[in-house]
């Protein structure tokens, strides 16, 4: 099996070709070139010997960067773009890929995106766009393809799996009646093709029930009962705050994001609904892609706030910020909050606002995970700040305070995090990666995953940071006209040359021997 080739210089019978028409600026020649400087032999690997010719994976490849990049996402868009548009056409070479060729290409080759996705930063990398030496950090929620109507809690589930076995049964009854009237064996036919498919969605409805049950074991005891599972892409947990909405089902997506260009330096789809433990992970998938460099900052909001995670950075000497989710209480006045309460190392004992002593009274361990000393005051009853102090829903009348071992790693932190260069990197981080979350999805109209399965939605948010990424280093490379549409005044000398090269071929095939030319 060989390909298709594509010369996108090849003059046709009136002498013009695919590069006459697109400017030398335009974006599809950026991304043609991008692609031209990958190592696709994994790719090109995956193809056999035999069969017919297919379509260049190279140009294939350039087609959905492009796309992707055009915020066009469904291959029947894409298959009208290769028709119609002259800048899809250039990166397709004219060869006009069906929808299906499209969805199969990407289909069948989506984990080679990441590979991809690095060598395109690395190539940003060795041209010295930047030194990468700020990274910003933050996770967002982008709805996964499934709708809200297959999301079905435990009562839910086992109501619906009553049903189908009813139906089940309702049709194998109606298979034993036409048996015995000696029906037309073509409707039998499709009643036992029903039967056959409501055991399948039986069984799937048994394994997601299974895989519900496991769920629950990790979850606090009062969301268990309202905790939800895609009957359609289980992979994809129920999130707050999605395209507006309270409940939909979505993927977290994390971007770390160079300061300096808004290049995506890493990404990664998980399906945990918050960033509480994704903060060693964003920062080893960074130094994978770009290199180890203990220079290199990085900048977390709170919810990335971890002590395990605080650990991490002290132990490893990172340097890190991370906003603490402990607020003044003189930002958010009514009650005193952990923030409040002084700790002295020194003798071991918290100091509250009302200066009064809160000493050792014993030590906790909760699941083999944490583990800490409780400090409790006696004074409480007759402080005046006491309805500031204690919560009115509780009981006991005396506060206490748990300090974690790790707590020290806290407060470390906390007092790093006051420090004018700590608000400068983290109004810093605001205006960096929230605004690559914005392009994406606003700009882009990356809201919605086309795919479904985490390996596949992995392989699509991959493709969606390319397409970011293929846009900024379009813009830092020098071009000024991104991707303009030809103007009227340059489609009409591109047809007036034509036309003149088309009556000059003419000329010269009824008088071969002529050397006049047409001017």
């Amino acid at each position: 099996m060989g390909f298709m080739s594509t010369d996108r210089h090849q003059s046709d019978l009136f002498g013009y070709s695919l590069n006459d028409f697109v400017p030398k600026d335009a974006k599809c020649r950026f991304v043609v070139d991008i692609v031209s400087d990958l190592n696709l032999t994994e790719l090109y690997s995956r193809y056999s010997s035999q069969g017919n010719d297919a379509f260049d994976p190279s140009m294939m490849l350039s087609t959905w960067f492009y796309a992707y990049s055009n915020a066009v996402t469904t291959t029947r868009k894409l298959e009208q773009r290769c028709q119609r548009d002259l800048h899809y056409m250039f990166v397709s070479g004219n060869l006009k890929p069906d929808h299906t060729s499209l969805s199969r290409f990407r289909k069948n080759h989506l984990d080679l995106i990441p590979d991809y996705f690095l060598q395109i930063i690395r190539i940003a990398i060795e041209k010295g766009i930047s030194d990468f030496k700020l990274i910003s950090i933050d996770g967002s929620k982008i709805q996964a393809a499934s709708s809200i109507k297959h999301s079905k809690t435990s009562d839910e589930l086992s109501q619906y799996l009553d049903k189908v076995r009813k139906d089940i049964q309702d049709y194998m009854h109606h298979c034993d009646l036409f048996d015995e009237n000696s029906a037309d064996e073509s409707n039998v036919e499709q009643i036992r093709s029903k039967i056959n498919d409501l055991k399948k969605l039986e069984k799937t409805l048994l394994d997601r029930q299974e895989e519900l049950e496991k769920r629950k074991s990790s979850l606090k005891a009062e969301h268990r009962k309202k905790h939800k599972i895609n009957i359609a892409e289980p992979e994809a947990r129920n999130m707050n705050k999605v395209n507006g909405r309270q409940k939909l089902p979505a993927y977290n997506v994390q971007l770390s994001v160079d300061a300096k260009t808004q290049l995506i330096a890493a990404n990664q789809t998980v399906t945990l609904s918050n960033d509480y433990d994704q903060l060693s992970v964003q920062h080893k998938n960074v130094e994978t892609n770009l290199g180890p460099d203990s220079q290199r900052c990085y900048v977390y909001d709170a919810g990335y706030h971890n002590l395990e995670h605080l650990e991490y950075i002290n132990l490893n000497h990172i340097n890190a910020y991370v906003a603490s989710p402990r607020k003044d209480s003189a930002e958010y006045p009514g009650n005193f909050n952990r923030i409040d309460f002084v700790y002295d190392a020194e003798h071991d004992y918290y100091k509250c606002p009302a200066g009064n002593k809160l000493t050792y009274e014993n030590d906790y361990n909760k699941q083999d995970k944490w583990s800490g000393r409780v400090y409790k005051t006696q004074a409480c009853p007759s402080c005046r700040l006491k309805e500031q102090c204690l919560a009115q829903n509780k009981k006991s009348k005396y506060r206490r305070i748990r300090r974690e071992h790790r707590e020290i790693y806290a407060e470390h932190m906390q007092k790093k995090g006051r420090t004018d260069h700590a608000k400068y990197l983290q109004h810093i981080r605001s205006t960096t990666v929230e605004p690559a979350f914005g392009n994406l999805k606003a700009n882009l109209g990356f809201r919605r995953f086309s795919l479904k399965g985490h390996i596949q939605v992995s392989g699509e948010f991959n493709l969606m940071c390319i397409a970011h990424n293929l846009n900024k280093l379009f813009k830092l490379t020098g071009k000024t006209k991104h991707d303009k549409k030809i103007s009227v005044d340059y489609l009409k000398t591109s047809c007036q040359r034509t036309m003149i090269q088309f009556f000059e071929k003419l000329y010269l095939i009824f008088n071969p021997f002529s050397r006049i030319r047409i001017i």
